[in-house]
């Protein structure tokens, strides 16, 4: 795998492919098996053989910052659905020990808003139904052009840093009465969600809103996925800026 760039925002986790956020506090789920003694005799002594037979995993437990993010709107009535999602625990690009991401299919069995120091939180839990898979190949990600962005006058915002395949973090300053975004990605593989929605290479996104205002901070995600293999996710923060759009 060639050098990529840490992303300092951490450990993502998804829920059927959305990024809900970014994994506080974890606990992973760990397995211990249940062992079921055998024995067999003979006319000098016996055997005594161990079989694993259940495998109890724990839940996932982690805290999100709550930031009022479209794909947590829903998670607390989830619980109450009680459906079986697909959930994937993404490390950091640079994250070398024994997967890129972790798969599973599981139920929400918490989601508790909690605040600490003054930040929103929700606290959550999700069960592990059957096998936690590794997965050690990474998705090809955005290509050229990657991405590019317009504001609601179609003017073109440029992203800090230049746009890359293997960049993951960005800062986008918007005009401080900006009501919403436009972000057109590129991908020759995959497919690729913005902020949770599929969007076709090289078309733009719909209308992505953002909370208008100087010093205000609205998070976007660019996701492409493949099969069977880790998704690349990219972070935009834009951020309002101290002007009006002229």
């Amino acid at each position: 795998m060639t050098e990529e760039v840490q992303s300092t925002l951490g450990v993502a986790v998804l829920q059927n492919g959305l990024p809900i956020g970014n994994m506080d506090e974890p606990k992973y789920p760990g397995a211990t098996a249940t062992i079921k003694e055998t024995r067999a005799q003979n006319n000098i002594g016996g055997i005594m053989t161990k079989l694993v037979t259940w495998i109890d995993h724990d839940v996932l437990g982690f805290k999100i910052k709550a930031d009022g993010s479209a794909a947590q709107a829903t998670l607390q009535s989830d619980i109450y659905d009680r459906d079986m999602d697909t959930w994937t625990v993404v490390m950091p690009p640079d994250f070398h020990s024994g997967g890129h991401s972790f798969s599973w299919v599981g139920q929400i069995s918490k989601c508790t808003p909690t605040e600490d120091d003054g930040v929103s939180y929700l606290d959550m839990e999700v069960t592990v139904n059957g096998r936690i898979t590794p997965i050690t190949t990474w998705a090809t990600g955005l290509t050229t052009p990657y991405f590019s962005v317009v504001d609601d006058s179609t003017d073109p915002l440029t992203p800090v840093p230049a746009a890359s395949g293997s960049v993951y973090e960005y800062d986008l300053e918007a005009y401080s009465d900006n009501a919403y975004i436009i972000i057109t990605p590129t991908a020759t593989a995959g497919t690729i969600y913005v902020n949770g929605t599929v969007v076709a290479t090289g078309v733009p996104s719909g209308h992505l809103t953002i909370n208008a205002g100087t010093g205000q901070v609205t998070y976007m995600s660019i996701v492409v996925t493949e099969l069977n293999k880790t998704p690349k996710i990219y972070w935009i923060r834009v951020h309002g800026g101290p002007t009006a759009h002229p």
